[in-house]
This record gives structure tokens, C-alpha cells and sequence, in this order.
């Protein structure tokens, strides 16, 4: 049944979540950071730098496969944007590496879970590959050093008919 509700919703959903990626495609460097929050809000995170910068974090969605890092110098002036949740950053991650570092390369987890059996904590996150394939990547630590031991990919939907 066609109705004027369903009508609006398919015409707007796709708009909104447009919205959303246009407010940070929009965000350049030397925007002030009063402009990058009334553009896109507040952020969810806040990393201090000892320079005196500082990195904004935005998680999209509590399973949002996308978390949008803008940097700002000392000056409060946008440096940088980039969204994180991409290959390309999950492939830099490395044995070893904190908790504090995984965060601020790929942003809050959308989730995380004790396994008391092997002391282990592992982190994860939707992300998607290429643009079209649902992802989720698994950072495991070990919970007694906060370390990173390993890191996992695994393809989530398979309706493209490639799997990993």
C-alpha cells in the first residue's frame, strides 16, 4: 500500500544520512572549532594532545560503520578530517599497540567483551570495505597489560558472493 508516510520515509532517510556525510565533507581545514560543532555537534571525544592540539571524535551510529577524527591545531583551526574505520587504518595496528592508541586510530568501539577463560578483551567495530562490503574488525587484548595481542577481519554479509 502506497502512503504518504512510507512515500516521506523513502524520500528522506536517504536524504538524512546524506545530511550527515555532507556536514563533514564540508568541514576543510582552518574551519574554527565553534564552526565544526555547529556544523556536525558535539563531539563524542575529546584526545589531548601535549602540543596542545587536539582530536575530535564522531562515531556514526552505535553501529555506525563510519567514525569521522577531526584535528585541530593549537589555534582551535580544523587540521585535518578523515574518516577512520577503514582498511587501510585496521592494517596499521600492530601487536603491542594500547588501548589508547587502537582508540584514537579507530575511534570507541561498538562493542567489548570479557573472555575471563583466556583473559583476553576484545574490542569491535562495523566498518565497511571498498563501499560495499559489511565488515567487522576484532582487536584483541590482553587485559592484564591493555596490550594488543591480535587483530581480526571478518566479512559480515555475503551477499556479494565473495567471502574471506
Amino acid at each position: 500500500m502506497d502512503t504518504l508516510p512510507t512515500r516521506w520515509t523513502l524520500f528522506l532517510a536517504p536524504a538524512l544520512l546524506a545530511a550527515g556525510c555532507t556536514g563533514f565533507a564540508s568541514i576543510s581545514p582552518g574551519t574554527p572549532a565553534q564552526q565544526v560543532q555547529a556544523a556536525v555537534g558535539a563531539p563524542a571525544s575529546v584526545f589531548k594532545n601535549a602540543d596542545g592540539s587536539e582530536t575530535w571524535e564522531y562515531p556514526l551510529g552505535p553501529l555506525g560503520v563510519q567514525t569521522y577524527m577531526v584535528s585541530f591545531g593549537p589555534d582551535r583551526a580544523v587540521r585535518d578530517v578523515q574518516q577512520v574505520l577503514t582498511d587501510e587504518n585496521i592494517s596499521k595496528l600492530r601487536p603491542g599497540m594500547s588501548r589508547d592508541e587502537v582508540r584514537r586510530a579507530l575511534g570507541r568501539p561498538a562493542g567489548v567483551n570479557m573472555m575471563d577463560r583466556t583473559g583476553e578483551e576484545i574490542w569491535y567495530w562495523r566498518y565497511m570495505a571498498w563501499e560495499v562490503r559489511k565488515m567487522e574488525a576484532y582487536a584483541q587484548f590482553d587485559r592484564r597489560t591493555g596490550m594488543l595481542k591480535q587483530v581480526q577481519r571478518h566479512q559480515i554479509d555475503t551477499s556479494d558472493s565473495r567471502r574471506n
